[in-house]
């Protein structure tokens, strides 16, 4: 008797956007949003180890298989054109040789420095929440 082939289940896609959905986002630090410009440089943590990361804004994808290293990939927004809740996520797509994938982040904000350590792994994607001040 001839058996039939028995079909693979399908794996969905890993997109970037799918990683987004499926983990959960802890904020790791807020920081109030002021003056002109945002300026933010990302790192990788420690040793440079081969992570690559998609960047997110407020859930839209602004940068995908990017892969961090000891130079900062850096993004630059006019203040005046955010909104008043501004959410940045970093999204692993790999874990790199070392887990989980860390990144410094190094934000300036109206000349002023702020660093914040982002973790992500399988599970979670760090999350940085910028925010105006009331009345501005």
């Amino acid at each position: 008797r001839r058996r039939e082939p028995v079909a693979e289940p399908r794996q969905e896609e890993k997109t970037p956007e799918t990683l987004f959905e499926s983990r959960r986002r802890p904020v790791v630090t807020e920081i109030p949003l002021k003056g002109d410009t945002l300026e933010l440089n990302f790192y990788d943590h420690a040793e440079i180890d081969g992570d690559t990361v998609s960047i997110f804004h407020n859930g839209a994808l602004l940068q995908k298989h990017l892969l961090l290293k000891a130079e900062p990939f850096t993004l630059r927004f006019h203040v005046g054109s955010l909104p008043e809740r501004n959410e940045f996520t970093m999204v692993a797509e790999n874990l790199g040789r070392i887990p989980p994938n860390t990144s410094l982040l190094v934000a300036y904000v109206d000349g002023v420095r702020h660093e914040a350590r982002l973790e992500s792994n399988e599970n979670e994607s760090a999350t940085v929440r910028f925010g105006k001040p009331k009345g501005r």
